[in-house]
């Protein structure tokens, strides 16, 4: 596969467009792609002139959106029953999983993702050649190895590191692989025994250490963290996302509006571990009270202005990847209104990774569009029946 050639510009039309801004559907819409951008977006009936007519596609009954953004992936992991089992030995079959894990992605409507964690720096490798065009696939923003402690969660995608040092240290080693971003395992983990999901991992200077780190070299920053300490702890440190938050007080949200940081969810990674039939059950039973008090704490959350991303944790059991759809989903029933579930797996999560031209449909924005059949206001399920996605301007899928 080489880099694709600059596409001819084409026009959308469909009942209905939604911006990806949170802002109200417009009704006979229409998008108009030229060079791999955005020219146009908005009521069919003010389409601009054009010198010569423009192929035209027509998409009965449908919403347009932009391509869908998962916050938090594994691209190394598949959703196998057990994580630690499922994650391949070798860097390359790790690759080869990551390959075909971006392609699941691409095919369901996400055109950017954000890993979170892998052994070495094989998310950053699928995301470089997504962007030369040697691999169909989402962009990838990616962390590299997870930082954490010695005898912590996940190890096995993680970097082990322990003292205030070594976290700088860590943040720098992550750099020179090419991430992006930083995950730091703030708590333990449903998934790894012997730690207390529920219990901070690092002390308060250590994560102040990571976090200035990061950002004094560019990079942001989001913590795993579940119990309500570890939130805190990691949103005082200043980090810019927590991953999964089930556990939230009042004081964690005070913290999270202080602080501006976005919550993820994750609602994907709890259903997936509670629905799967192979998923042993020492994870079922860590897993089962964190999920338990993860809707009370997202609504209260949400009633408090906290500014929500989505994403799937997908690698984890029985959550494959390309389910953000889903994830929204998920948001809405646990009490976020759906414009504000969309633009969370939209513009909102965008931004969070730095990729602010990607998650909306306004001019000059890449041409990263998801065609879904229904009305997605309506019935937010619409979101997950796919009819077309176009990427760089390029009908992909």
């Amino acid at each position: 596969m080489t880099s694709p050639a600059t596409p001819d510009p084409l026009v959308l039309r469909a009942p209905r467009l939604l911006d990806g801004t949170g802002a109200p559907p417009i009704e006979q819409a229409a998008l108009v792609l030229d060079g791999g951008r955005i020219a146009y977006a908005g009521p069919a009936a003010g389409l601009p002139e054009s010198p010569g007519p423009l192929a035209t596609q027509d998409f009965a009954g449908a919403t347009l959106l932009p391509g869908l953004v998962d916050a938090h992936v594994h691209l190394v992991a598949s959703g196998g029953p057990d994580l630690a089992a499922d994650v391949p030995g070798t860097e390359a079959e790790r690759t080869l999983a990551a390959v075909v894990n971006a392609r699941r992605n691409l095919a369901r409507g996400v055109t950017l993702v954000r890993d979170l964690g892998a052994p070495g720096a094989e998310a950053v490798l699928v995301g470089r050649a997504v962007e030369a065009g040697t691999l169909p696939g989402p962009r990838v923003v990616a962390s590299g190895p997870a930082v954490t402690m010695t005898g912590g969660h996940i190890p096995y995608l993680g970097r082990v590191t322990d003292g205030v040092e070594a976290m700088r240290t860590a943040v720098r080693a992550n750099l020179a692989l090419g991430a992006r971003c930083i995950k730091v395992v703030a708590t333990g983990g449903v998934l790894t025994q012997g730690v207390d999901p529920r219990e901070p991992a690092y002390t308060q200077p250590e994560l102040d250490a990571l976090v200035e780190e990061a950002h004094r070299l560019g990079l942001t920053v989001a913590a795993h963290a579940i119990g309500e300490g570890g939130v805190a702890a990691a949103l005082r440190a200043g980090v810019d996302s927590v991953e999964h938050g089930m556990f939230l007080d009042e004081a964690a949200i005070e913290l999270f509006l202080r602080t501006g940081a976005r919550l993820t969810a994750t609602f994907s990674a709890p259903n997936g571990i509670l629905g799967g039939p192979g998923v042993p059950g020492w994870i079922k039973d860590r897993a089962r009270p964190a999920a338990e008090a993860q809707v009370e704490s997202f609504r209260a959350a949400v009633k408090a202005g906290v500014a929500m991303v989505a994403g799937t944790d997908a690698g984890t059991p029985d959550n494959p990847h390309g389910g953000v759809a889903r994830e929204v989903g998920f948001m809405v029933e646990a009490g976020l209104d759906v414009l504000q579930a969309v633009r969370a797996a939209t513009a909102e999560a965008a931004d969070l990774l730095g990729v602010d031209d990607r998650g909306v449909l306004r001019p000059g924005a890449a041409a990263d569009v998801l065609v879904v059949g229904g009305d997605v206001v309506a019935d937010v399920h619409a979101l997950q029946r796919v009819l077309a996605v176009f990427q760089d301007g390029h009908r992909v899928v």
